[in-house]
């Protein structure tokens, strides 16, 4: 049969990356008519280098917009070549804007927590990953309706079964369940279903367990079509190992239907046929 694809449920690192954040940041302002608009359109265009170094200047003469420093910050972090002074200094801003905002700020308050959860975790080396938790839980705690609330669920459920595993495989199961039943998102809970797959599979070898979490986050869906597909991939073979033939067949169909020239289509097409021919003999 066709193996699950190695490292398909792990996609946390995917998961609204830095780089998409600060494009999204800075939308509202793309269409502005001021001189400040020329940074947006950079960063909509994914020209980082040119964003950032606009949004220094803008910060730099205006240090106390909330906005502009965030945007900055954040695009210390996706310029290229990304250095651990960059970093740095954009940890320093957040920090010290951090140290200004007051709990009632839903607006900008909430994304200096996140994007210094984000530092801890995947931009400095090795990873503060107790200072990520503390940040991931703060946000939580602090705002648990915004929408940053089930991404920092995200990437709290890899620290606690991923980057700090129990030695019982079925404690980061349970952790993840339980940040699971917290969150609304069908992104989010698509994400964790994917990682609770990827424990009972990578980490326990129960494809029985797995497949209905790959199951239900297929159902949800990527917005990247290509994810979709490897997904379906990952289901016909753990279907096929479980003698679930109709389930393995309709799902190497649906990859060969959307990837008809992807270098695979063939081969799970004679797996799709051969599943079928399976059920055809049963009794």
């Amino acid at each position: 049969m066709m193996p699950p694809p190695p490292g398909s449920a792990l996609p946390r690192l995917l998961f609204r990356r830095i780089a998409l954040f600060f494009t999204l940041l800075v939308v509202p302002y793309a269409r502005s008519d001021s001189a400040s608009s020329i940074a947006w359109q950079a960063a909509l265009n994914l020209d980082y280098n040119a964003a950032a170094a606009t949004l220094e200047t803008q910060h730099r003469a205006q240090p106390d917009d909330a906005r502009i420093a965030i945007a900055f910050a954040t695009s210390l972090l996706v310029r290229d070549p990304v250095t651990a002074n960059n970093v740095a200094y954009a940890q320093e801003i957040l920090e010290t804007l951090f140290a200004r905002l007051t709990q009632a700020d839903t607006t900008h308050r909430p994304l200096v927590i996140y994007l210094l959860g984000r530092i801890a975790h995947d931009h400095v080396t090795p990873a503060q990953l107790d200072v990520a938790q503390s940040r991931y839980a703060q946000l939580r705690h602090d705002y648990p309706r915004h929408p940053l609330a089930d991404q920092a669920a995200v990437h709290l459920a890899y620290i606690v079964s991923v980057d700090t595993p129990p030695s019982d495989p079925l404690e980061g199961v349970a952790a993840v369940e339980t940040l699971f039943a917290s969150v609304a998102s069908p992104a989010a809970r698509r994400e964790l279903h994917f990682l609770i797959a990827h424990l009972h599979w990578q980490g326990r070898g129960d494809a029985a367990a797995a497949l209905p979490h790959y199951i239900a986050g297929r159902a949800i869906g990527f917005e990247a079509p290509y994810r979709d597909g490897e997904v379906d991939l990952t289901i016909a073979g753990l279907a096929a190992e479980l003698g679930r033939d109709e389930l393995a067949a309709e799902h190497y169909l649906a990859f060969v239907e959307a990837h008809p020239r992807d270098a695979r289509a063939q081969t799970a097409r004679r797996l799709a046929d051969e599943a079928r021919a399976r059920i055809a003999t049963t009794p």
